[in-house]
């Protein structure tokens, strides 16, 4: 609010990216991977009754590949490395969720059969081995493990983009663009390679997409 103007506009309502897995429809958290204890919490509803505004709730990954903007006909996905590691689709210009919320749960596909134990309770997933090797310092090798994930996903999808995007990828954004880079292109089963790219929007402009979107004809 610009001084001595007053309020320009009325809040319209809060958008909340959340880890997943989670209920978009009805607005409740699932057994998020460390957080367990969440499991069944009604976020939405808490936090609609505490602010007094509509509230849409869903998965920062989905958030993520909300902010790449509705309109583009073309098929990306928006990896997330953070505290987990996660996938947004964005498909056809619109986020791809799944019959139950549950689509781009990236993180734990198994890449190593009786790898390391995964906070989910497999092994061996893409997960586990990143985040493992960034608690090490192996920044190269984690970038290695996200893009050998991201092949995976692109010849299952045959998406033009992959995009990244998270804390860990802030931490070293060139090493990680290169590397999954070099990875897509060594694996690719044709003439065509995804390109790879940081995000250029945040999930916190994704958030805010939730609730804008549909306010201009777009579907977030």
């Amino acid at each position: 609010m610009a001084p001595g103007r007053g309020v320009v506009g009325a809040v319209l309502g809060v958008g909340v990216a959340a880890p997943g897995p989670l209920d978009r429809r009805g607005g409740v958290l699932g057994r998020v991977t460390g957080y367990p204890e969440w499991a069944g919490f009604a976020l939405r509803e808490v936090l609609e009754e505490r602010l007094g505004l509509p509230v849409v709730l869903d998965k920062d990954t989905n958030a993520g590949a909300a902010a790449l903007g509705s309109g583009d006909s073309g098929d990306s996905v928006y990896l997330h490395v953070g505290s987990g590691v996660g996938a947004g689709l964005c498909l056809g210009g619109e986020v791809y969720r799944g019959g139950r919320s549950g689509a781009g749960e990236f993180g734990h596909q198994v890449l190593l059969l009786d790898g390391p134990p995964c906070r989910c309770g497999a092994r061996g997933c893409v997960e586990a081995l990143c985040l493992a090797a960034v608690a090490r310092g192996d920044t190269a090798e984690a970038a290695r493990v996200l893009g050998e994930a991201a092949a995976n996903l692109v010849a299952l999808l045959d998406v033009d983009r992959v995009l990244l995007g998270g804390r860990v990828v802030a931490d070293a954004p060139g090493t990680f663009v290169t590397v999954v880079g070099d990875v897509l292109a060594s694996r690719a089963l044709g003439p065509h390679t995804a390109t790879v790219a940081l995000a250029p929007r945040g999930v916190a402009e994704g958030a805010a997409e939730l609730i804008l979107g549909p306010l201009f004809g777009r579907t977030p």
